[in-house]
């Protein structure tokens, strides 16, 4: 059995431009296929933190942000490389007291909640073929 075998199809190369990324499902794992300057990476795609999808954040140069509390993540090895950010923004309108009430509860909640490096997978290009090892 030659190890090539173990790896899954999981988009084409003209899926997913530079600069891209495409949220994939494999054997029950979610995974995001990012396209870095013309190399493929894979990895999770499911934020650590509040389970928010990675692929529907935004990807600059090797960085994916996440679009639910901002955390960061380098696509090229999984590490976690900012915080998720859990202020509200000074502009925004204040919320009703018993709302006010309720996020503080929230916030402290989230406070204690750890966000942590991503799983990667191998990927390998054949012909205008992507495929992971998951």
């Amino acid at each position: 059995m030659s190890n090539n075998e173990s790896y899954v199809e999981v988009a084409k190369i003209d899926e997913i431009p530079p600069g891209r990324m495409k949220h994939v499902e494999l054997d029950g794992l979610e995974i995001v296929v990012s396209n870095v300057n013309g190399k493929f990476y894979a990895m999770d795609d499911r934020c650590g933190h509040m389970n928010a999808r990675l692929s529907n954040g935004n990807i600059s140069q090797n960085i994916v942000t996440c679009p639910f509390h901002a955390a960061k993540f380098d696509i090229t090895t999984g590490k976690k490389v900012g915080e998720p950010v859990l202020e509200i923004p000074p502009d925004m309108e204040p919320l009703p007291p018993k709302w006010q009430k309720y996020m503080e509860t929230v916030g402290k909640e989230m406070s204690y909640i750890k966000t942590y490096n991503q799983s990667t997978y191998e990927v390998t290009i054949e012909g205008d073929v992507i495929k992971i090892k998951a």
